[in-house]
């Protein structure tokens, strides 16, 4: 049996026996995998006590299995644990990454690589990502609801389900580049649309029997949409009023339900983090 070394992070660990765990691993260059790591917890090795912990990075050998079986894991070199359990914010929003990052890749998807193969560009580009946030995270460089805000477009962008968020899907117009004082955009997981042609679509649905409910979505004002292609660009501080700042959580939502089409359980607490850019 061939074995697999990768540069790793890990995106969730959970507790099997007394001694071991399953390890949830994204490789740089093979991509997520979940490990069978017997009797990590009693690891004797020194800075390793207590097995591995979240967003761990360093150097993984295993022996990989086809299909969604678990990766027998033979040994670990731990290069960085960022400190993200020194409070309960911080120990969410990191949870809130790992989770994100393991509905946005797919399990196995480098089993079929051997050691030594071509790296693939989208798991490296995430890895970097995902290092660099969770980086500042643990050195509070930034506030925590522009780095998840922030992580997120980006790695929707790097994935490729990010929505448009300059024009609109349906005229194309840059809601920015207008004569005209820009107006409301209307986000959904369709994209954004402004109010013309938002009013266009809606008055032909009324006229359709059987036509379907209104779909969910948020109005974004001026205010909140240009902050949040800022925070697409730099996670430097930006000055948001309470409303605009309400508007980035609620579109937070929206694009990760529109993108994953389902919902993570630490979606709540990063809303809330976004939510509170405003302080």
């Amino acid at each position: 049996m061939p074995i697999i070394k990768d540069d790793v992070q890990i995106l969730r660990v959970r507790e099997q026996s007394n001694s071991s765990q399953i390890v949830v691993a994204l490789g740089r260059r093979l991509g997520q995998f979940h490990v069978m790591a017997k009797g990590s917890r009693r690891w004797p090795k020194k800075g390793f006590e207590g097995g591995f912990d979240l967003l761990a990075r360093g150097e993984l050998l295993a022996y990989p299995r086809p299909d969604e079986q678990l990766w027998v894991f033979k040994e670990w070199d731990e290069r960085e644990r960022p400190p993200i359990g020194q409070s309960y914010r911080m120990l969410a929003a990191g949870s809130y990454l790992g989770e994100l990052v393991e509905a946005l890749t797919r399990h196995t998807a480098g089993s079929s690589h051997e050691d030594g193969g071509p790296e693939d560009h989208t798991s490296s580009q995430l890895y970097d990502l995902l290092a660099a946030t969770v980086d500042a995270l643990a050195a509070q460089a930034a506030h925590f609801g522009i780095l998840l805000l922030g992580f997120t477009l980006k790695a929707l962008e790097i994935e490729g389900v990010l929505i448009p968020l300059k024009d609109c899907h349906l005229c194309e117009r840059n809601f920015f580049e207008a004569k005209s004082k820009p107006g409301n955009a209307w986000l959904s997981a369709r994209g954004l649309e402004c109010k013309a042609c938002i009013d266009i679509r809606r008055n032909a649905a009324k006229k359709t029997v059987g036509a379907d409910a209104a779909e969910r979505g948020i109005w974004l004002s001026p205010e909140a949409h240009r902050a949040l292609l800022h925070i697409q660009r730099t996670i430097r501080p930006l000055k948001l009023s309470d409303t605009a700042a309400d508007q980035l959580a609620r579109a937070l939502v929206i694009l990760v339900h529109g993108a994953l089409e389902r919902d993570l359980r630490t979606l709540p607490y990063a809303m809330k983090l976004v939510k509170g850019m405003s302080k």
